[in-house]
């Protein structure tokens, strides 16, 4: 999810930062999905690392920074869906990141055949029996001979793109370099990243990111922390009714996301000092954290 989408659904998703490594792609290199393999030539190694260096940070070793929703495992639904398992939210500002399910906007397009044969294989993936190899009479062709058929997929896509290069230029790069010494930069503390999943972080990084470009950006942020602080009061009093074990360290993550959220209260309580005095900057700003607002 975007920052401008949580912000729309504040009482219903709590926010955090998600990291993860991104491993270069080189020429040569054999990438495998069940019984599909493709050897990267130098079209394909060039197609990643224009990707990476329009989505992701840092160079050499990259990673992605995304704003996301998080909840407790254990309830294993989406916090949007309905009684009758239908998105309560599909007419009302659905994210992109879901209408982009199951192709991977980090992966070009020629390859994306690799990304459905690997959601088709892993038991972690919701939705997966979905997936199915050849056309059929009832079914819509997503992807063919390294294309993505369906224009719908396609567009989904490209929106996605679209989106994390936004997110990248608003607050993206500000949250690398805030969180390069401590982080990026440190061996020990990369090594919590988990190979093939993410370290999830306090979202307000990326707030004070964007809470500088003007009065109204700080305002919408304080009303976020507001909204995001009761959410969590209430995810976890809902949690401690459950009385389970692997709860508890979901419990203990969201006290720290409300505490990092109550000291950046008290931080944007004081106006900060604006970032650029460029109103064309802070109307950039705003107009980006409003976006989701009409969708």
């Amino acid at each position: 999810m975007t920052l401008p989408e949580l912000f729309r659904h504040r009482d219903l998703f709590v926010g955090c930062l998600a990291i993860g490594r991104v491993p270069s792609k080189r020429t040569g290199e054999r990438l495998r999905a069940g019984r599909y393999e493709s050897v990267l030539d130098e079209t394909d190694a060039a197609a990643f690392a224009s990707l990476a260096d329009t989505l992701l940070h840092g160079r050499g070793d990259t990673f992605s920074i995304v704003t996301q929703g998080y909840d407790y495992p254990s309830l294993a639904r989406c916090p949007a869906l309905e009684d009758d398992g239908r998105c309560g939210i599909h007419l009302k500002g659905k994210p992109v990141t879901c209408e982009v399910v199951p192709l991977d906007p980090l992966v070009p397009d020629k390859l994306q055949h690799l990304v459905l044969a690997g959601r088709n294989q892993s038991a972690l993936y919701l939705g997966n029996d979905c997936i199915q190899e050849g056309p059929h009479a009832d079914a819509t062709l997503l992807v063919a001979d390294g294309r993505i058929e369906d224009a719908t997929a396609r567009h989904a896509l490209a929106r996605r793109r679209s989106a994390l290069e936004q997110e990248k230029a608003m607050w993206g790069r500000a949250v690398f370099e805030s969180l390069r010494k401590d982080l990026f930069e440190s061996p020990a503390a990369l090594a919590r990243i988990p190979a093939g999943g993410f370290l999830t972080i306090s979202i307000v990084p990326a707030l004070l990111a964007v809470a500088g470009a003007s009065v109204r950006c700080r305002e919408r942020c304080l009303d976020y922390i507001d909204s995001q602080l009761a959410l969590i009061e209430r995810r976890i009093a809902q949690a401690l009714l459950r009385r389970r074990l692997d709860d508890r360290p979901v419990t203990q993550e969201l006290r720290g996301f409300a505490n990092a959220f109550q000291r950046a209260r008290t931080l944007l309580a004081t106006p900060l000092a604006s970032r650029s005095e460029d109103r064309a900057f802070a109307a950039s700003v705003e107009a980006y954290l409003s976006s989701a607002d009409a969708n």
